[in-house]
């Protein structure tokens, strides 16, 4: 049985066969199945013998459904956006009660829309409830696919919990680090989007109201909407996601848009303006550099530098070309085939024989990634031994 675990190629081994310590560290991706007994079929997990290494084949699958778990999940939620603000958008304000006369938009993004919810329900009835029952759909996915829920740092957690009782003397850091952040990042994108359509569409339904009704006063401090903005692109930089990192610049110069619609000192509209224009440079620049990587953006970059030169406010809505790559996305992981990384770490799957046959760009920053006639491309490894 030693031999169908392939213990020697993980272990230092004596003479007669026997492991007498650790021969290479396993990297993620390492084992490809888990194995069981040749003779009954049952499985090894309690064997002590070999429970690291199936252990660590069950982390790696763990970590495999999740990827596939995270395209597959995103793809309606980010379906239903456009929809539903498209139709807020041909929807217009019943208007059947009057409004506050101040409306105080700060603080947490939490905060604001249930402050927003509180005022749209009460003049208007029922008309955020399926927006906001998809808000808290995306919430819940994003806070299911953030980095500290994932299977190899609960593995960490669990180490670093035992050592503070002294049980355990293992480093928690010798656990290697294999965070998948695209689906927290795609949800956090989502969920920034979602909430400044509701913003958008609040202030919206204030300049519908009819000439005799007294105009409420917004209070709009953006701040913290625009920290979350700044840490989404530098997330996204780090762990280099292209999409995330263009709608990052995108939802900022946004926020600014808004600001300046609403901001009558003229030198600091001027000062906002820059500030909106810096941020939509940016994302215009990725987005040349980047064309295949973020198909579908570049539409959304003029609508919002559109918003930001005339002062007018709407709400951006997801084109054709955009819905394809999500809808796209479903399909990105089969579940079946042989897995890889790009040169920058972002997995992805070959699928039959596992033999590359053609050479394709990794949707997420541009990277090589297949191969032609068996051989990888530059920088393509296999996620195994």
């Amino acid at each position: 049985m030693d031999a169908q675990m392939d213990m020697a190629s993980y272990y230092e081994v004596d003479a007669s066969g026997k492991p007498v310590s650790i021969w290479v560290s396993l990297v993620p991706f390492s084992i490809q199945d888990i194995k069981k007994c040749a003779t009954c079929r049952g499985p090894l997990r309690d064997i002590a013998r070999y429970g690291r290494l199936v252990r660590r084949a069950i982390l790696d699958e763990s970590t495999k459904k999740l990827i596939i778990l995270t395209n597959q999940e995103y793809v309606p939620l980010a379906q239903e956006l456009p929809r539903l603000v498209h139709e807020l958008n041909a929807t217009e304000g019943e208007g059947k009660y009057p409004w506050p006369p101040v409306i105080e938009i700060r603080g947490p993004r939490n905060q604001q829309i249930q402050k927003m919810a509180e005022v749209v329900q009460s003049t208007n009835p029922g008309r955020w409830d399926s927006i906001l029952d998809l808000r808290k759909r995306v919430d819940y996915y994003r806070r299911r696919v953030k980095p500290e829920e994932q299977p190899f740092e609960r593995v960490r957690k669990m180490i670093e919990n035992a050592r503070y009782r002294g049980t355990m003397k293992t480093n928690p850091d010798d656990v290697d680090n294999v965070p998948q952040t695209k689906g927290f990042l795609q949800g956090t994108a989502l969920l920034i989007r979602l909430d400044i359509a509701l913003l958008v569409d609040l202030l919206s339904l204030v300049s519908q109201g009819r000439s005799s009704e007294v105009t409420p006063r917004f209070e709009l401090d953006l701040q913290k909407n625009k920290d979350d903005c700044k840490t989404l692109i530098q997330q996204a930089a780090t762990h280099r996601r292209l999409l995330q990192h263009v709608e990052g610049h995108i939802f900022l110069a946004q926020l600014y848009a808004l600001e300046r619609a609403h901001c009558l000192i003229p030198e600091k509209r001027e000062g906002i303006l820059q500030h909106g224009q810096a941020a939509i440079q940016k994302a215009r620049d990725l987005c040349e550099a980047y064309p295949s990587q973020t198909r579908g953006l570049a539409d959304e970059v003029y609508s919002v530098e559109k918003m930001l030169r005339r002062g007018t406010m709407y709400t951006i809505i997801t084109n054709g070309e955009r819905m394809e790559v999500i809808s796209a996305m479903a399909q990105e992981f089969s579940g079946t085939g042989h897995w890889y990384y790009c040169r920058n770490g972002h997995p992805f799957t070959i699928g039959d024989c596992g033999a590359a046959r053609e050479t394709s760009r990794c949707p997420e920053c541009d990277s090589p990634v297949g191969g032609e006639d068996s051989q990888l491309a530059e920088g393509v490894t296999a996620a195994e031994d």
